[in-house]
């Protein structure tokens, strides 16, 4: 992004493809699923001048981060604000740093993921896409049996969080899945998982549960981002109880983790050689 717009700014709040952020893209896939009104998203401690006007009317639910304290807890956090809310839904968890194409089918799938989510309430589905070569900086669904009552659904063998170059291939040729971190399952699910892999940041959070939405909530917000170190869903969660969670494969759609520069690069040059559309187009 800096070298394309000569300055610092987050890429999600950037228009990357078309007239659209990575962030609205977003948000415009899963308002399909689920309305403003039930969407809650995740923001940095400085990102509100940048994401405030990308999120109105979009999203009506925002947790401002105090701090950087990675994937998992920035996602439990949010998780206890729904489980007061809404203690019985079904929850997708998606970052916003991702290309899917085409989108439409993407949105079909995450649809499939959820209904599973609701059907099994007791596991946690993680979308995962096939790989198309060994790429060592993303994570590894190894996948299990499939579910007797919903065969396309694999239990999840293991997982595998960034592994060595010769691991990665090792892993593609065994059919592993590249974790998408698109997530699907019901609060009492994810809480579950949770507490299986992180039992300290869940006795917390439990307290902090019914403090959301009164005088506390910030101040206990607060707390709890001085109180921990960074946890990341991957490694500290799923990778630490993967008989909790299950695998659904994305079928037929086109998935690019847009994490690194070159990833960017490279789809955004198959968009180009295809005739796809602008891309590039500006930054807020």
């Amino acid at each position: 992004v800096e070298r394309r717009f000569g300055r610092r700014i987050p890429k999600q709040y950037c228009c990357l493809l078309g007239n659209r952020s990575m962030l609205e893209h977003t948000l415009a896939r899963m308002n399909q699923l689920t309305p403003p009104s039930r969407t809650l998203t995740v923001i940095g401690a400085g990102h509100g001048p940048l994401a405030y006007p990308q999120l109105a009317g979009k999203s009506d639910h925002v947790l401002r981060q105090p701090g950087a304290r990675d994937t998992g807890l920035a996602l439990y956090v949010a998780l206890a604000m729904i489980r007061r809310w809404t203690p019985n839904a079904v929850v997708t968890v998606t970052p916003t740093d991702h290309y899917v194409a085409p989108s439409a089918r993407y949105v079909e799938q995450v649809r499939s993921a959820r209904a599973v989510a609701a059907q099994l309430r007791d596991t946690v589905i993680l979308l995962g896409a096939r790989p198309n070569h060994p790429d060592p900086a993303l994570g590894y669904l190894s996948l299990g049996d499939p579910l007797t009552q919903i065969p396309q659904v694999r239990r999840l063998a293991g997982f595998v969080e960034k592994p060595s170059v010769a691991v990665a291939g090792e892993l593609t040729e065994q059919g592993a899945l590249w974790n998408t971190m698109v997530t699907c399952g019901t609060v009492d699910a994810l809480w579950s998982l949770g507490r299986a892999a992180e039992p300290q940041l869940i006795d917390i959070l439990d307290s902090l549960v019914p403090l959301v939405g009164t005088k506390d909530e910030t101040d206990a917000i607060e707390y709890i981002y001085r109180a921990f170190l960074p946890v990341s869903f991957s490694r500290d969660i799923v990778e630490r109880a993967p008989e909790q969670l299950a695998a659904m494969e994305l079928d037929g759609v086109e998935w690019s983790d847009w994490g690194r520069a070159e990833q960017i690069e490279a789809v955004l040059a198959l968009r180009r050689s295809r005739a796809l559309g602008p891309s590039w187009a500006y930054a807020p």
